[in-house]
Parts: C-alpha cells; sequence; structure tokens
C-alpha cells in the first residue's frame, strides 16, 4: 500500500537512535524527509548519515525552554515546512514514587509534558491542513511498570493530552499516540541491566523473563515500531485521530 509520503516532512524527536530512530528509517524509506532531534549531536548526525540526504538534524533538549526556537531554525534550513511531528524523547528516571527526588520527578514532567507543550505551540502553526501528530508512551499507559514510576504517573497523562489535543486541533491536524512494549532499545538494554544487578542475576536472564512474559515470544526490533508510526503519521490514517495504539507484541493485558 502507498502511504502517500513522498515529499512529506517530519520533525522526529528521539531520532537518533530507538523507537525514534525506528519511525525515521520507515518514513525516509517511503520518501519522506525528516529532521531528526535529539540531544546527543554525534549520534544525531551518524544517524542522518546513515539515512542518507533525506535527513537532517538539530541537537537541543526536550526540557530546555530555548528548545522550540532552535526546532524552528531547522525546520526552515532544511525542511521549509512540516507536515507532521513525532513527540519522543528519552524515558524519564527509573524509580519508585517516594524514592525520586523533587528534582527526579519536576524533570520528568519537563521531559514528557512540559518540553512537548512548548514544542507544539511552536509546531502547530507550521501545519498544513492534513498534518498529523504521533506521541510515543509507553505500555504504562495501560498498566504499570515494576520502578518506573515517573512514567506509570505521567505517560498516561500524555494519552489524556493526545485525546484532548485531538479534538482541540481536528479537523486540520490528527493526533495520536503508540504505547510500546518491550524493543530492543538502548533504554530497554539499560533498564534490564539496572534490574540484574538489583536482583543478582544477568542481563539474558531478565531478558529471557520478560520475554517469557510477551505472547510473541520475544522483544521488538525499532523499525517494527516504526511501521505503525509512519502509517500513523501517514495521509492513509486520514480518519484515525485521538488514539493510543499498542505495540507490543501482546503483552499488555489490560482490559479495555
Amino acid at each position: 500500500m502507498d502511504l502517500g509520503l513522498t515529499g512529506k516532512r517530519f520533525l522526529v524527536g528521539g531520532g537518533s537512535k530507538g523507537l525514534g530512530n525506528g519511525i525515521a528509517q520507515v518514513l525516509v524509506a517511503e520518501g519522506a524527509r525528516v529532521v531528526l532531534l535529539s540531544r546527543n549531536e554525534d549520534e544525531l548526525r551518524a544517524a542522518a548519515e546513515a539515512l542518507g540526504e533525506a535527513a537532517a538534524y538539530v541537537a537541543a533538549d526536550m526540557a530546555d525552554p530555548a528548545m522550540p526556537e532552535k526546532v524552528n531554525a531547522a525546520i526552515d534550513r532544511h525542511l521549509g515546512g512540516l507536515d507532521g511531528a513525532v513527540m519522543n524523547a528519552g524515558g524519564p528516571p527509573a524509580g519508585q514514587v517516594l524514592d525520586l527526588t523533587d528534582e527526579q520527578w519536576a524533570g520528568a514532567f519537563e521531559l514528557l509534558i512540559g518540553g512537548p507543550i512548548r514544542l507544539l505551540r511552536t509546531l502547530v502553526p507550521r501545519m498544513y491542513d492534513g498534518g498529523a501528530v504521533l506521541w510515543v508512551t509507553s505500555s504504562s499507559v495501560r498498566q504499570p511498570v515494576p520502578n518506573l514510576d515517573t512514567s506509570n504517573v505521567l505517560r498516561p497523562g500524555v494519552a489524556a493530552m493526545v485525546k484532548v489535543l485531538a479534538r482541540e486541533l481536528g479537523p486540520a491536524i490528527r493526533v495520536n499516540s503508540m504505547a510500546p512494549g518491550r524493543f530492543d532499545t538502548d533504554r530497554v538494554r539499560s533498564l534490564d541491566a539496572a534490574r540484574a544487578e538489583q536482583t543478582g542475576t544477568s542481563t539474558e536472564e531478565q531478558r529471557a523473563e520478560w520475554g517469557n512474559t510477551i505472547p510473541l515470544g520475544r522483544y521488538g526490533e525499532p523499525v517494527e515500531f516504526g511501521r505503525v508510526g509512519a502509517f500513523l503519521l501517514s495521509p492513509a490514517a486520514s480518519y484515525v485521530s485521538g488514539i493510543s495504539v499498542q505495540v507490543d507484541g501482546a503483552l499488555v493485558t489490560a482490559i479495555p
């Protein structure tokens, strides 16, 4: 199926690696152009080079109040306009509710909610009729993840905000979110390693233990996530808005 992405222009948050990069790979393969956003300039440069001439990048921190201005300038410089955006950044700190400091809670809010809101204030006026915003959340929007309480508390709020924005920005702009489960990314590998250290097991044992909870029997690959993301950003999904799509190999058991 032709997704209708040829010539479309997208900002991809967290695009240097992991799930954001998985989305960027599929967008470029489908004929779109992208600007990758992340904090690490070296990783961004390598990711953009791997994607080829259709990719550029801007290094900025989602929680930095100056970030929207930097991103806006990069869109002008590399794309000249915008058809959609992926709202995605690195994961918030691990830990339990009462063990996390005030600073960690505030930082998690800025990363997941505050920074993206500031960015959207800048981006939404630039999007044409038919634009799309896609938020990357977590399986924690449906089912808490042990020892990730900043995510367990704040990501469901993001899912609610997606519902609100779909109403407020429609019909010109569609807004959706994706809730990933366990994917083979640096973030998940680091969580597995931390859990292994806490429990006195190996990372391989942690991965196997998680794999046993996933009906499809394995961690996902970022490009598998990217295929779903590219569809939701594309004109092929023209009547899909306000939803949270689980891409988790049936990991989450919550109903509905």
